[in-house]
């Protein structure tokens, strides 16, 4: 693990020197309005006589819907009601948006990531199918890439297991898999938005393990400790708490460094202390003049801009 100061030190100086990447997940966008993957498949759990709250793999549960169903049309249109709805960009899309982090990799179906960026008037270049990875927006400011689809194209998104199990087999998958590997390797992710129970997780890690091929580069994941008020029973907690240890060392195996916090409040509060971090680190010189007396024009010019390469140099 990594404490909170370590993070923002790394994290900050990573995006100083633009090397900087974030990987979102459902979580970022609970509180925006959202639903969670086991709110999302609630009802469709029932429709085949399964409890959503007595199961833990939902990707299952979505490939058992098709099965019984013969079809995913149900699954697409749950998918569209669910994400089609409008929800509010929160604090930590804005703050993510605001900093210059030029790659944004996400598992959600939603917009609000794309949102955030044309929020603060950026151009962002979304990647959805093995199409759009081969265009390049023109002045883009970021890359957004949604490798598992958007609600735009509902029936190709990502969410049964033959989706996830034959995903590295598409070109869509290939593509994406290659740009990721890429991005891997050169950048320091920051992945916020997972939990343990998130079904993308594991797909995820298995993905990432196989593309760097012991290439490591050590990435960071906020995620919260958990709690006791989340437990009925004290022993349910210490069995929790136990497996969450493991888990986080687990973490370890793919080169990523949990960062845990107290409250799902905690990620605002830490994201703001990293954009006042980075911040802190930027110069801004300004000033204006009519006369450069007893200096020449010239060697004032000359003297300021040797003045920002020096800085720029020194940063």
């Amino acid at each position: 693990m990594a404490t909170v100061e370590e993070f923002i030190r790394t994290y900050a100086k990573a995006i100083s020197d633009r090397n900087a990447a974030v990987l979102v997940g459902a979580g970022l966008s609970i509180p925006a309005g959202l639903v969670n993957w086991k709110d999302l498949m609630r009802s469709i759990a029932s429709e085949i006589g399964l409890d959503v709250e007595r199961e833990h793999d939902l990707v299952a549960v979505a490939q058992y819907h098709l099965n019984e169903r013969g079809g995913r049309q149900r699954i697409n249109q749950t998918l569209v009601n669910e994400f089609s709805e409008r929800a509010q960009v929160t604090k930590n899309h804005s703050i993510l948006a605001r900093l210059p982090i030029s790659t944004y990799w996400t598992t959600n179906y939603d917009h609000l990531l794309e949102n955030a960026l044309k929020g603060e008037g950026k151009r962002a270049d979304v990647k959805i199918t093995a199409e759009s990875l081969a265009t390049t927006l023109s002045r883009r400011d970021a890359v957004v890439y949604k490798m598992h689809g958007d609600v735009s194209d509902a029936a190709k998104a990502v969410l049964t297991k033959d989706d996830y199990e034959s995903y590295s087999t598409t070109r869509r998958g290939q593509l994406f898999s290659t740009a990721l590997r890429g991005n891997l390797v050169s950048k320091t992710f920051l992945c916020l938005g997972f939990s343990f129970s998130d079904p993308n997780l594991d797909y995820i890690l298995g993905r990432i393990r196989v593309l760097l091929e012991g290439n490591r580069r050590e990435h960071y994941c906020l995620m919260r400790q958990v709690q006791r008020k989340d437990f009925r029973k004290n022993a349910d907690y210490q069995y929790a708490r136990t497996k969450q240890e493991l888990q986080i060392k687990d973490l370890r195996r793919y080169g990523i460094i949990a960062v845990m916090l107290d409250s799902f409040d905690d990620y605002t509060r830490v994201l703001q202390d990293l954009e006042k971090a980075y911040r802190s680190q930027q110069v801004f010189i300004s000033g204006s003049a009519s006369s450069y007396n007893p200096i020449e024009q010239n060697n004032a010019h000359n003297f300021l801009t040797l003045l920002g390469k020096s800085i720029t140099e020194h940063q």
